[in-house]
């Protein structure tokens, strides 16, 4: 009978925890999503003008430039505005696309006057690494693409913008010490913490708890791709910004809950800080669903800082 209840507890066991290295290799182990054209896969229609002006310019003036940082090798657009500036704005995906997704928003800071980095995130396009990094790996290979932009010009003025996971990046990095180029950052559809979203996507996808099974998958991430769920918190980073900020959602994201931004404005101290809420837009729709109101709001905001 003991012998029984043993194979039946060891079975158990196995099923767990295949169930929690599936589950970890679906949110973090890079896979084809993430090596994709997205130049017009999926776009908007309301976006495909802002792609195609993209393309002329970089084919015009753009370059591939790329760094190490980490041990990887990490690659970017890079477009100078049409008029010599400082001002830069960094350029960040979101989970499982990579920087060719991104052009549309390029566009719209190359309209606004400001050169654009438009990066593949680690495990993401032409970058190397084999995990996502959700954010919390991210910052620091963003910190890395700040401190190239200052090699080539000790006066840049950067300004970095993340969607979705991009977004999350942003807010994580927020609290780290950077250089005073940084003068501004924005937000758009990012996630208070990875162990939140984690929990609620695994709640949502499969009716999974969060304890054991989000904790069971953090800590195999812990080990195999060096950081914990629960040390990614976008909440605690911006908690300690010191620079304005402008936080984006959409006013009926589901994927990413929009009562998430709320938290964060709220955890940031910062008196410059500004919200914007998408009517009715749902996960990184803001900008298709409202072009024109989504970047009147950023130029609004920059111009603040920027002259």
């Amino acid at each position: 009978m003991l012998r029984w209840l043993t194979r039946i507890v060891v079975l158990i066991l196995v099923i767990y925890l295949g169930a929690c290295a599936y589950f970890f290799n679906v949110a973090e182990l890079r896979n084809s999503e993430n090596d994709k054209n997205y130049t017009y896969a999926g776009l908007p229609a309301s976006l495909k003008s802002y792609v195609n002006d993209f393309q002329k310019r970089y084919q015009a003036s753009g370059k591939i430039v790329t760094i190490k940082n980490d041990g990887l090798k990490l690659d970017a657009y890079y477009l100078p505005a049409e008029k010599a500036t400082n001002k830069t704005v960094i350029v960040i995906h979101g989970f499982r696309r990579n920087k060719t997704g991104m052009k549309a928003y390029a566009d719209m800071f190359a309209n606004l006057g400001y050169n654009t980095l438009t990066v593949d995130n680690r495990g993401h396009g032409k970058s190397q690494g084999h995990f996502v990094g959700f954010g919390w790996l991210d910052k620091g290979d963003v910190e890395a693409w700040i401190r190239y932009l200052i090699s080539k010009n000790k006066n840049v003025e950067i300004v970095p913008f993340g969607i979705s996971m991009g977004g999350a990046t942003v807010a994580m990095m927020s609290g780290d010490s950077l250089p005073s180029n940084v003068k501004a950052l924005i937000e758009d559809s990012g996630y208070t913490s990875v162990e939140a979203e984690i929990t609620y996507e695994a709640k949502e996808m499969y009716n999974l708890p969060q304890k054991p099974f989000v904790s069971t998958v953090s800590l195999i991430s812990k080990l195999l791709a060096g950081y914990s769920y629960t040390q990614a918190s976008a909440v605690k980073q911006v908690e300690k910004n010191t620079r304005p900020m402008l936080f984006m959602h959409g006013g009926a994201d589901s994927y990413v809950p929009t009562k998430m931004v709320y938290q964060l404005y709220d955890a940031d101290k910062d008196p410059r800080k500004q919200l914007w809420i998408a009517p009715n837009s749902g996960h990184v729709e803001g900008f298709a669903d409202h072009p024109s109101a989504y970047t009147a709001q950023i130029k609004k905001f920059l111009n603040l800082y920027f002259k």
